[in-house]
């Protein structure tokens, strides 16, 4: 492109269009990924990918199981790589590329065709590297993002992937259309919210803008259907602000990491309902009374709207899809504060990263 015309924020508002048209699309879109799976001898899959992409497929697992009744495992590529020594011959291993570059998703790939395994990989566009180490491509239909943090995208890739699952396991005749269509108006619902939520979560940012710009160290915590938004709002601020930024699964959190908690460490929860929230409740309580540092819940519970560095919306809550909505107050966090740190979160840091690490396939 010769002219910069596109901006991260953009791309959040863009995830409610792009989830639509992959729901309109999606005879043409999975056509050729239905047809290779239709045998019916997927006994396990593995979806395979790093930072947003392997976040991506984290939330996917759980919707993925329940429709297709097989085992799910959400792997970085190397892992699967160099330690998935004992692989059922009857497995499916999905590789999740977004740039369609990705070294060590190719590696995974290429691992599980010299098994002889099914594979196949999504990715955002036609004609990249990734998509010659794998029998079937599957196109993420969201159109191009150009900024480094990807937002469109993991909503996208989560789609996609769901979707996939859904529809294959119409074919397979483990649930019914009747019950696709429920679970896709649901992940429909969920995604119309989203520029919404992104308006709100940026008043939200707004009223608490003078304490954020000071913080230099922040921690995010979360629980059951928000633990891939915890991880991807995690990589999303680090990309955006570039300073320390750490997620952590709500009891592994207090398994130590809450020694290290002072009153210059900002303290993100991911407050979904279920049978942790009130456990939640009473750590941010904790820390606000017991270490005086700053704390801010997203949530859905209307009664922690009085404390305004909270963000409180009526989420859908979903358990399949919840992570599409809690993650974008952290993507609009990410942006705006790092727009109020001098930092163009749009354009890496060092745009040659990749090629000096051999990350990238070029």
């Amino acid at each position: 492109m010769t002219e910069k015309n596109w901006d991260m924020y953009q791309y959040i508002l863009e995830s409610k269009p792009a989830v639509r048209n992959i729901v309109e699309h999606q005879d043409e879109i999975f056509k050729e990924a239905l047809d290779y799976c239709a045998d019916g001898t997927i006994e396990q899959i593995y979806v395979v990918g790093s930072g947003t992409s392997y976040h991506g497929a984290l939330a996917c697992k759980k919707l993925l199981e329940d429709v297709l009744k097989v085992k799910v495992f959400a792997s970085y590529p190397m892992q699967f790589k160099d330690n998935e020594l004992i692989l059922n011959p009857h497995t499916l291993v999905i590789g999740i590329s977004q740039a369609g570059r990705s070294s060590s998703t190719i590696a995974a790939l290429d691992k599980a065709r010299s098994l002889g395994l099914k594979t196949i990989v999504v990715t955002g566009e036609a004609g990249k590297p990734v998509s010659d180490h794998a029998d079937v491509t599957i196109l993420l239909a969201i159109g191009m993002e150009y900024a480094g943090p990807k937002t469109k995208g993991y909503i996208g890739t989560m789609a996609t992937i769901m979707l996939l699952g859904m529809k294959l396991a119409v074919r397979l005749g483990r649930i019914s259309e009747e019950e696709k269509m429920r679970l896709t108006e649901q992940m429909v619902k969920t995604c119309d919210n989203i520029p919404e939520i992104a308006e709100q979560a940026s008043q939200w940012y707004l009223r608490n803008k003078e304490d954020l710009l000071p913080c230099r160290r922040m921690i995010l915590v979360g629980y059951e259907s928000c633990i891939s938004a915890m991880m991807e709002g995690t990589l999303k601020i680090l990309e955006a602000v570039r300073y320390s930024v750490v997620g952590y699964e709500q009891e592994e959190f207090m398994h130590g990491v809450y020694h290290s908690i002072h009153e210059d460490t900002t303290m993100v929860y991911l407050a979904c309902p279920g049978q942790y929230f009130e456990r939640c409740l009473r750590m941010r309580d904790y820390f606000a009374r017991e270490r005086h540092n700053p704390n801010y819940v997203i949530t859905s519970d209307a009664s922690q709207a009085e404390d305004l560095h909270n963000f409180v919306y009526p989420f859908v809550n979903d358990p399949y899809f919840a992570t599409m909505e809690y993650i974008v107050p952290l993507q609009v966090l990410a942006r705006k504060l790092s727009l109020d740190l001098g930092i163009d979160c749009n354009v890496a840091s060092d745009p040659d990263f990749h090629k000096k690490m051999g990350s990238y396939t070029y």
